[in-house]
């Protein structure tokens, strides 16, 4: 028999009675308890469900003190056990008092104490910005960038999650962590001995650029981040790959120096080949950071065509591949349609039939993509094959899909901005071919070149929202 959490009778009498022990007046016996806890924490880490985290963390942050090295390492790694738990957990076990006494284990002299340590910070601080806040304000967060530069693989590691951590935690401690000398450390640590520390660093940047729309990114790409990146997009390595795809991604599409300097690089044609390799997770990031950089720039949109992209995507809309891969296809496809006469002429037909099949597409997101491609397909009317692509829509009478998809999308997504991009996009189709536009449709479309530093229109001429895509 188990008990809410999956554990057996067995297991959960044997943390109630870990617990009692931890309660001991003898210090030995309280040593022993906390590292049996910390043994069930690594063999079974369901465990963490079955313990009050108000109960343990006291106990526990008493132990972070013992004269014993090992006792104080069983500590903090079962409080980052607890920590992985969820934010209530995490604000417990802070406000037990163990967070002076994690920042004093970072300065120790073995280095399992000083890893323990900062991974139990890096799950304390994750998502929780008086965490990371209050570890800024103790000089912990300066103290941990230099662990960045340790020999010891584990505690860069360590280092690098609770830089990660921190980052994404608070706007403050996100415009101190990326300041040059940490960008720099984390970009030279793509080329480390350890696929590990180079996934891990790429994803630290990844997120990072992620929540920085601002100067971190432009001196992420300053710092050579770009060509770092494009030299680690090798599916072989399939971990490293993804997240440095996610970086390039997450780094285009706002800036348009970020776009320039990647731009430059050998980017496109490396992403571009991406689409061959059999990971969903890289194809999807690769294409969503090729309309990212093609999203502003013809010559990207061009040489993204020239790298036989279009056929890749026609193809992978056409399979079986995950919904996160048609759904970054069409979207890469949208962009591409917005100037280039060639890429219209390379998917009419064929092309418009297949997004015209996605339009069936049990994912919302699928549709919605498959419907802003086609949406450029079937106008302007100056394209090359735009009556044929029309006549396609006809004859597989596929307004009747768009007009209720227009719908059901007026009645559930009143105020949402993707939404209302969406309805841009299907009303824009239906217009062009004789269908209703709404009132807020006409008005959209008459005050779009006004508005458009808001909604970030494109300056290349596309006539509803394409927005920049980040993973």
């Amino acid at each position: 028999m188990r008990d809410s959490s999956g554990l057996s009778a067995v297991q959960s009498g044997d943390i109630q009675n870990l617990l009692n022990l931890l309660r001991s007046e003898q210090a030995a016996t309280q040593h022993q308890a906390v590292k049996g806890l910390s043994l069930l924490m690594n063999t079974l880490p369901e465990a963490a469900q079955a313990i009050d985290a108000k109960v343990a963390s006291g106990l526990l942050c008493q132990q972070l003190s013992a004269p014993a090295q090992e006792v104080q390492i069983a500590a903090a790694s079962t409080l980052t056990a607890l920590a992985k738990e969820g934010s209530e957990n995490q604000m417990i076990i802070a406000r037990a008092g163990v967070l002076p006494l994690l920042i004093q284990q970072m300065t120790a002299t073995d280095t399992l104490v000083q890893t323990t340590a900062v991974t139990a910070l890096a799950h304390l601080t994750a998502g929780q910005q008086p965490v990371a806040s209050w570890l800024l304000s103790k000089g912990a967060i300066k103290h941990i960038q230099q662990l960045l530069q340790s020999a010891e693989v584990e505690l860069q590691l360590a280092a690098i999650e609770a830089i990660d951590s921190a980052a994404a935690s608070d706007l403050q401690v996100r415009s101190v962590v990326g300041n040059v000398q940490t960008l720099t450390t984390l970009i030279n640590l793509l080329e480390a001995p350890y696929t590990k520390t180079q996934q891990a660093a790429a994803s630290a940047l990844a997120n990072m650029a992620l929540t920085s729309r601002d100067g971190v990114n432009v001196d992420m790409v300053r710092c050579n981040a770009a060509a770092a990146l494009v030299a680690k997009l090798d599916p072989l390595h399939a971990a490293v790959c993804h997240q440095a795809a996610r970086a390039l991604c997450n780094l285009s599409g706002d800036n348009d120096e970020c776009d320039d300097m990647i731009s430059r690089t050998n980017a496109v044609p490396a992403l571009a080949q991406l689409f061959h390799c059999s990971n969903a997770r890289i194809v999807a990031a690769a294409g969503k950071a090729l309309g990212n950089l093609a999203l502003f720039s013809v010559a990207n949109q061009e040489a993204i065509a020239d790298s036989g992209v279009i056929d890749a995507c026609i193809t992978l809309i056409s399979c079986t591949a995950t919904a996160h891969v048609k759904e970054a296809s069409c979207r890469l496809l949208h962009v591409l349609l917005t100037d280039s006469p060639r890429v219209h002429t390379l998917l009419s037909g064929n092309g418009t039939d297949k997004l015209t099949d996605l339009l069936n597409s049990p994912s919302v997101s699928v549709r919605h993509a498959a419907a802003g491609a086609l949406s450029h397909l079937l106008f302007p009317r100056n394209m090359p094959g735009w009556q044929e692509n029309n006549e396609l829509v006809n004859r597989r009478n596929m307004m009747s899909i768009f007009q209720d998809e227009l719908d059901s999308l007026r009645a559930a997504n009143k105020t949402a901005h993707s939404g209302d991009m969406v309805m841009d996009q299907l009303n824009d189709i239906c217009l062009n071919n004789g269908g209703q536009v709404s009132a807020s449709a006409r008005e959209s479309q008459g005050t779009a070149s006004s508005e458009s530093d808001q909604d970030n229109e494109s300056v290349t001429g596309m006539e509803d929202d394409f927005q920049e895509m980040h993973v």
